[in-house]
Formats: C-alpha cells, structure tokens, sequence
C-alpha cells in the first residue's frame, strides 16, 4: 500500500512541477511555495519507509499525497483560466488583425480611387490640350491654304477683269461701227428696259408698302378685340 502511495506522491510531484513551469511568468501562478519534498528512491518517503517501516511511512505519504492533489488542483485552475486568458487574448488579436486588414483595404481602395480620378483628371487635361492644338493646326492649316491659293485666286480676277474690259471695249468698238438707226433702235431697246426694271420695282414697292399697311391694321384691329388701348 505504502509503494502505491509513493508512486501516488511521485507521479503528482511530477505533474505538479510541470505545471507550475507552464504557470511561471503569467498572472496565474498560484501563490504557493515549491515542493522541496521528493518521493523518489532518496525521497522522504522511502526514507520513512527504511527507517520506520512501511506502516509508519503511510499515514505520512497520506499527508503528502493530499498536500499535492490541493497544489495539483489550484495548478489545475490556474492552467484553465491562464488556457481561457490566452484563447481571449488570441481572439482579440485576430479580430484587431482583421481591423487593421480591413482598414488597410479600405486605404488601399481609396488608394485606388484617387489615382482613377487623377489619371481621368490627366486625361482630360490632355484630351482638352489636344484639342487646342488640332484647332490651333486646322485654323494654321487654312490661312496657309488661303495664303497659298491668293495668288491664284489673285490672277483669276485679274484675267476676269481683263476679259470684262476687253468684251466692253470690243461691244464699244462693234457699236460704233453699227449704222445710226441700229444705234437709236439699240438705245430705245435699253431705255425700254430700263423703264420695264424701274417699273418692275416701283410695283415690288406698292406691293411692300400694301403689305405693311394690311399687316398694322391687322395688329390694330387683334388690340382691339382684346380690349387694349392702342396709343
């Protein structure tokens, strides 16, 4: 009984120092002093056992085993709150960690964002720039077409210019060579002419005034009819 009780008191000293190597450092460790009693072959026990006898050596084996099953279970708590402490703790730093990934997602997205909306503002600065200077390079372009075609444009009016003076100088020259009646009949047919367009104008003219007048007296008779005073 006294060799089971030994190997009781070994196997809890054992546990217990394990323990309390976990617990050292940390909050937890219970307040208790370090077990200085050995149960091994030079232990306390086996010298009770040498000394005294078996049956003298049990009731203090007895003593030690209950003084280390109360450490084992103060060791016990300690170890399951010091468990609970770490797995909160652990929880806490996953849940900042996942903040701070979410917080620098977020920055990274708005990273993203600001750099959309300068490259956008780059290319419309751009884009506005390259259309000034395709206006700018058109607007260059036509008065070098236009300086580039004067000349031309220049010479054709003087040949049109020319060819008019010459056909009149050539009408003059065959006029007068035509007989005086032909003359006369030629300035009758002008002078009639000139009467049919003055005509022809004075009557665009009747018509122009005819129309205004019909035109205020219909604005005079609507103001009339709506009841206004027409000054």
């Amino acid at each position: 009984m006294s060799a089971l009780l030994k190997q009781q008191v070994d196997a809890l000293l054992q546990r217990n120092l394990a323990a309390r190597n976990q617990l050292i450092g940390t909050d937890y460790m219970p307040d208790l002093s370090p077990d200085t009693l050995q149960a091994g072959p030079q232990g306390f026990g086996e010298g009770l056992a040498n000394v005294f006898g078996l049956y003298d050596a049990q009731p203090k084996l007895e003593s030690i085993l209950k003084e280390r099953e109360g450490r084992a279970s103060q060791y016990t708590r300690a170890l399951k709150d010091l468990e609970e402490a770490t797995k909160a703790q652990t929880k806490a730093e996953a849940k900042t960690e996942r903040a701070d990934l979410k917080a620098e997602e977020a920055l990274d997205n708005t990273g993203v964002i600001n750099r959309e909306i300068e490259i956008n503002e780059r290319l419309g600065d751009i884009r506005s720039r390259l259309q000034k200077e395709a206006s700018q390079l058109a607007l260059d372009q036509s008065v070098q077409q236009t300086q580039a075609l004067f000349p031309y444009l220049d010479e054709a009016g003087r040949r049109g210019t020319e060819r008019a003076l010459d056909a009149s100088q050539r009408f003059r020259a065959f006029k007068e060579q035509l007989p005086s009646s032909i003359q006369a009949i030629m300035a009758s047919k002008q002078q009639q002419m000139q009467a049919a367009s003055n005509a022809f104008a004075t009557e665009a003219q009747a018509i122009a005034n005819q129309q205004q007048a019909a035109t205020g007296f219909a604005q005079l008779g609507t103001g009339r009819y709506a009841g206004r005073r027409i000054a």
